[in-house]
């Protein structure tokens, strides 16, 4: 009786340091900064919904997930304002950076980059804290 006392103790004790542990771990987490990336834009009239989209697909895959400092990314399209938005998540501001300035020089991204109309082009950086 004495031991599974002592056991039962033992247990309750783990289960609540655990708990404590794993509270503390997602509040750190939480608190770390990162980098959001806003871009929006119109991709060009003579350009069809379905290629733009699958070269979207392709460019998340291929180029910007493959980028130093990657978090996450996300696209969608306003009908009302006829307009793309991306969002990506980047660790820091000079990961954000560099995709950039890769991005502007990189051949395999040209036919994305030729699809938008650069003059509808907007891009901000938030520090998500």
């Amino acid at each position: 009786m004495v031991n599974s006392n002592r056991i039962m103790r033992y247990l309750v004790i783990s289960v609540l340091l655990g708990v404590i542990i794993t509270g503390c771990s997602q509040n750190k987490n939480a608190m770390e900064t990162y980098v959001i990336e806003v871009t929006t834009f119109k991709y060009k009239k003579s350009v069809t919904a379905d290629a733009f989209w699958s070269e979207d697909a392709r460019i998340e895959e291929q180029y910007t997930s493959q980028q130093p400092g990657f978090i996450s990314r996300e696209s969608g399209y306003s009908e009302n304002l006829n307009e793309v938005i991306v969002v990506v998540r980047w660790k820091t501001k000079e990961d954000a950076d560099a995709s950039m300035a890769k991005f502007m020089k990189d051949t395999s991204v040209k036919t994305f980059a030729d699809m938008i109309d650069e003059s509808s082009m907007k891009m901000a950086r938030y520090a998500a804290k």
